[in-house]
């Protein structure tokens, strides 16, 4: 059932659509088609309000019926113009509401419309051109201009040569430019779909360079110090570096000692506690010092005693000087 009732309100939709509800039909009368088709738009100040529906030919004139939504305040005065989209002859029809009330009969005159062109008015504006033309003038012009081109060194038929070559070239490639062409539109159209990611992006980088402005004097102080510590790594690393490197043998040299030594600075550790312990135990009662020192504060009899058992047990000696 659910099925059924999604495809009845599709079917419903599509039934609105093409019944043509929420439009209303207009009329407007040209004085030629201008090649306008129907499915072509019809705009006001550059959105689309409708469609054209169709063009038919009336008396001396064309009518053609145009589907506008409802609710677009039209007046009384509207005009009405065929323009063209691109250069490749796309139409729409643009209309420019004026004065008040509604069109008298949903019709726009042939007073309040205009087209691209009127072949009438281009052939008397070329005939009116032509006539003041001077037949002799024109003609001694094109006498001094043979008589100059017979004197001329056979470049002229070379590059007319040249030029037939150009055109079979691009007679062959036809196809190839055809593909260039439709990629070159491709690339519009992408450029076009991502104008807002393209303004997005010039905005970012408003924004960045903005922001490096702001904080110029931040930056110019990180470049200092980076330039302050490029110049001590070089002073350390190059002019310093004898020093650097009697540096590093003193500390192998006192390593090589510590290592050649470690007996007696393991005995050394060893016995540190014992001293320590006595020295607290002796300051342990406050203001006094008191302790019993028979064989001195390192007691070496017993320490001695202690390594000869250390001996016995497998351990390190303390005292390798007791023997």
């Amino acid at each position: 059932m659910t099925v059924v009732a999604i495809a009845a309100a599709l079917a419903a939709t599509l039934l609105i659509s093409s019944a043509g509800f929420g439009k209303r039909t207009y009329e407007a009368e040209f004085a030629q088609a201008a090649q306008i088709a129907p499915g072509d738009g019809v705009t006001i100040a550059g959105v689309q309000v409708g469609t054209v529906d169709g063009a038919r030919l009336e008396d001396d004139h064309v009518v053609v019926t145009m589907k506008i939504d409802n609710g677009v305040p039209l007046g009384a005065d509207t005009r009405a113009s065929i323009k063209l989209t691109t250069l490749l002859g796309a139409r729409y029809i643009e209309l420019r509401p004026a004065g008040e009330g509604d069109i008298p009969d949903d019709r726009i005159p042939l007073a309040h419309t205009e087209v691209p062109y009127d072949l009438m008015e281009v052939l008397a504006d070329a005939t009116t051109t032509f006539e003041q033309v001077d037949a002799g003038e024109l003609g001694d012009t094109l006498a001094a201009l043979a008589g100059e081109l017979n004197g001329l060194p056979p470049l002229m038929p070379q590059a007319l040569a040249n030029i037939e070559s150009l055109s079979a070239v691009l007679a062959e490639r036809r196809d190839q430019v055809g593909s260039l062409l439709e990629a070159t539109g491709a690339m519009t159209g992408i450029v076009r779909y991502q104008q807002h990611s393209l303004g997005a992006l010039v905005t970012n980088g408003r924004d960045m360079l903005q922001e490096i402005t702001t904080r110029r004097e931040m930056i110019d102080r990180l470049l200092a110090a980076t330039t302050n510590l490029v110049s001590e790594l070089h002073t350390l690393v190059v002019e310093d570096r004898p020093e650097v490197e009697q540096l590093i043998a003193s500390l192998n040299e006192l390593l090589q000692s510590l290592g050649n030594h470690d007996d007696l600075l393991r005995n050394t550790l060893q016995i540190l506690p014992v001293p320590l312990r006595n020295f607290t135990n002796a300051s342990g009662t406050a203001n006094e010092v008191d302790f019993s020192a028979p064989a001195g504060p390192m007691i070496d009899s017993w320490m001695c005693a202690l390594s000869g058992r250390a001996v016995e047990l497998d351990m390190p000696a303390y005292f390798q000087e007791c023997e």
